[in-house]
């Protein structure tokens, strides 16, 4: 089916750019535009004037001179999109994965991601109203959103944070000064519930409206447990946001958005992919070839128990102590962005404060409950054992501030600013891996805070050379601190970040320290764009973006992580790594140069739109992260915090290209496809030997796939069923293989969704609508838990079955 879907898209969008004949301005008044059907949910939609922000002032997108994804609300909806997640499917290139929980959610552009450990800047940045979202709980709900803008390549002289990938921003709904709102309620299989709705009040005409709006969500578990329990994936979510908007004079604005979430969850459901390597291969030299052959084989029984168990239930996962896991959240923010404007000049001041809690458990190994025989502990019956479970508590808050002062000329525009960031601790924190232990044995309990501070100045102005061809040009200067205390404190809990501090102020070898890290490094952005007619846009960009320096928790200070000798390192042969090297990471630094047109065209009354872009990219310092799981023993106080450590270990060229194209042969169909092929070559890898750990170009981490895309239709039927719009909706999402852990991809997978709105019934405010998606039952892998070679047992995270429902709401 994706060879056949890859060879049509290709065929339609050939036939769409072979048009000869361009369409004049949409805003001509001799020869208006035709008026075309609601469109497929495309980021291109045929004809229209999208309004986006992706240089910090409203623009047409067919004038911005970089490659722009963008979606309205009517848009998002017709895609029956419920998170942010679910853009992916509708994002040439986007790909989203959320590694050991639900929480630690990463967005993947242009090969660019985010290693799943620690607190490091992702590589795609979202945005919500204005303000950077960290990685953890940035997977919120769409619902009232006005726009999502998906922004390509680095971004670095115009937003708050240094973006390696790109930008997500999401608009809510703005207050105005109409009354209205809107309420809503759906109803799909695995029982789905959902209720939304928003009001908007004008307090005071053209002076202060009010907007508050509200979701509730539940469904039942998406993966069964195979072995008894309540099963996994099922959604348990309530969230609100109130929007105030003063405009006490012409030439002031403020706005200010206060959002609530909160999850009160089952764990994710993992499917368990294979066994590796025999159990006996690790236990032998630790108990010895005759102990170690008898809890091997008893272990490898069991697994291919499980195994066999897993085949026939591919939305099933197992239970075992940790029983279904759980994934609690809870974030809230608050945010401020106020604009005066003074002839042609603008001062705006965006200000955010947010908090998170996340607390999850996992059953990273994926397997039902294990025990290891009696005999080898003198027991009567057989001992439970656990090969690996995975928790978390993280309590963080995040303040950030941005100043901007805009200008603009005839010819010439600019901005300049500073950033502020200072996220921190905001109560006890840190991670328990329960690996390879038994009743009685102490798991890894290591408390885990990072302090990270970001400092920014910025500055980019376009001029314009002639009325058709202009140039841009952005710098940046930015400084980074970074510190964070961790370890297992005594008494194997967590605690806060003053009394970690306090411990590793006694000197102790104990594992709980402080580790410093600074940097400050350069951002910049050239551009000219030349612009011959309205439809018609070429430009050719360069820019720097990089990512701060960080560090690696606990401070790795005693035997067991300095390369000494202890009988429990090496699984018996008693030599230790030293991870000393790996305390501290550097910046990673990303230069690209990209091409790209933009272009509306008409042709035999059909309107159309193209728009292309061509990148090329060099990555330095690539971050990649290394497991710690059989190198350093679960018991030692400095064991790596999540297990794992970043390492700068790569340079890459990425090179690929993005189009987005739209068709209406008629002003009741739209016809879209969008896709994007990325390639990504390893130039060079450095990495330090380090016993039990085997890493070259071959396990380079590789997220983005090869290829993706997705084909769209939507029509309007010619007749009004009780005087309402009838319009069906389908798009086909294909991916090649896509990214996975350590080199190694998970197979790629083709998504058909559709959705049926009848709008305005009996010319009211009623909509109805009827949605499903995966509508194929396709069976596929959605994204990696543990792909490591190097442990016995690997996981990974299915994606959901299919899923339909029906929808009703009422505007007013």
């Amino acid at each position: 089916m994706s060879t056949c879907l890859r060879l049509l898209a290709l065929t339609t969008t050939a036939l769409v750019a072979a048009s000869p004949a361009f369409a004049q301005d949409a805003t001509d008044p001799v020869s208006p535009a035709p008026p075309v059907a609601s469109p497929a949910a495309n980021a291109v939609e045929a004809g229209s004037d999208i309004v986006v922000t992706a240089r910090r002032r409203e623009e047409r997108l067919q004038d911005v001179p970089v490659a722009v994804s963008a979606f309205s609300g009517a848009a998002l909806e017709r895609a029956s999109v419920q998170t942010l997640a679910d853009i992916r499917t509708i994002t040439p290139g986007l790909t989203f994965s959320s590694e050991g929980g639900k929480d630690n959610t990463a967005l993947t552009l242009r090969g660019l991601g985010q290693i799943p450990t620690g607190e490091v800047t992702p590589s795609v940045v979202t945005y919500f109203a204005n303000v950077p979202l960290p990685a953890i709980g940035s997977n919120i709900p769409t619902y009232d959103i006005g726009t999502i803008q998906v922004l390509k390549g680095p971004q670095g002289t115009l937003f708050g944070r240094n973006t390696l990938g790109g930008a997500v921003l999401i608009g809510p709904e703005s207050p105005n000064f109409e009354f209205g709102g809107y309420i809503s309620g759906t109803y799909g299989n695995y029982d789905y519930r959902e209720v939304q709705g928003a009001l908007n009040v004008p307090i005071i005409d053209d002076k202060a409206a009010l907007r508050v709006a509200g979701q509730v969500r539940r469904r039942d578990p998406l993966i069964r447990s195979i072995n008894g329990g309540d099963g996994f994936n099922d959604v348990h979510q309530d969230s609100f946001r109130v929007s105030l908007l003063l405009t006490p004079t012409d030439w002031l604005k403020s706005t200010t958005v206060y959002d609530y979430f909160k999850a009160d969850e089952a764990g994710s459901g993992y499917y368990l992919l294979r066994q590796n390597f025999s159990f006996t291969d690790l236990f032998a030299a630790q108990l010895g070839p005759v102990a170690g052959g008898i809890v091997g084989g008893s272990l490898d029984s069991q697994v291919a128990g499980y195994l066999a168990q897993q085949r026939n239930n591919f939305y099933g996962s197992f239970s075992d102590s940790a029983g279904n896991g759980f994934a609690r959240r809870k974030s809230q923010g608050i945010s401020n962005d106020t604009s005066a404007e003074f002839g042609a000049f603008t001062v705006r001041n965006i200000f955010g404060y947010r908090t998170n809690k996340s607390d999850q458990l996992v059953n990273t190994a994926a397997l039902g409950p294990t025990t290891l025989p009696g005999v080898i502990f003198g027991s009567p019956t057989d001992v439970p054992f656990t090969i690996f479970h995975a928790s978390a508590l993280i309590q963080r808050q995040y303040i950030t501030n941005e100043l901007q002062f805009l200008g603009s000329w005839d010819k010439f525009n600019f901005i300049a600013g500073g950033f502020y960031n200072n996220d921190k601790p905001n109560g006890v924190s840190g991670s328990t891996f329960d690996a390879f232990t038994t009743p009685g044995t102490p798991a890894s309990v290591v408390t885990a805070h990072v302090r990270n501070k970001n400092y920014a100045l910025f500055a980019q102005g376009t001029y314009k050379l002639t009325d058709t061809l202009s140039a841009t040009a952005g710098f940046r200067y930015s400084w980074d601190k970074v510190s964070a205390c961790g370890g297992a404190v005594p008494g194997g809990v967590y605690v806060s970040d003053s009394d970690c501090r306090a411990v590793a102020a006694s000197g102790a070898l104990d594992g709980v320290g402080v580790i410093n890290n600074k940097g400050k490094a350069p951002s910049w952005t050239l551009g000219v764009d030349w612009k011959p007619n309205s439809d018609l846009l070429l430009y050719v960009v360069s820019r720097r973006g990089y990512r701060g320096v960080n560090v690696n928790t606990p401070l790795f200070e005693t035997p067991l992580t300095t390369g000494g000798t202890d009988p429990s390192c090496g699984f018996g042969s008693g030599q230790c790594v030293d991870l000393r090297p790996f305390q501290k990471t550097k910046e990673e630094k990303l230069t690209d140069i990209e091409f790209g047109e933009k272009l509306d065209f008409r042709v035999a009354g059909a309107r159309g739109r193209i728009n292309t872009a061509f990148f090329y990219s060099k990555y330095k310092g690539a971050l990649q992260f290394l497991n710690a799981q059989t190198i350093v023993p679960a018991t030692a106080p400095d064991n790596p915090t999540n297990a794992s450590f970043g390492v700068n270990a790569a340079d890459l060229t990425i090179y690929g290209a993005e189009i987005e194209a739209a068709v209406s042969p008629s002003p009741n169909l739209t016809i879209s496809f969008n896709g994007a092929y990325t390639h990504v070559k390893v130039d060079k890898v450095t990495l330090p030997n380090i016993p039990g750990i085997a890493f070259d170009e071959g396990t380079v981490n590789k997220y983005a796939p090869s290829f993706s895309g997705t084909m769209s239709a939507s029509w309007t039927l010619p007749f009004k069923p009780a005087d309402g719009n009838l319009t069906v909706n389908a798009d086909v999402f294909t991916t090649a293989d896509f990214g996975g852990q350590y080199g190694e991809k998970l197979p790629g997978y083709d998504l058909v969704n559709a959705r049926v709105d009848w709008k305005g019934i009996a010319s009211s405010g009623l909509d109805l609508a009827f949605f499903v998606r995966n509508l194929t039952k396709a069976r596929y892998f959605a994204a990696p838990d543990v792909l490591l070679r190097s442990f016995p047992v690997n996981s990974v995270a299915v994606g959901d079955p299919r899923t339909y429902g029906v929808s009703a709401s009422y505007r007013f």
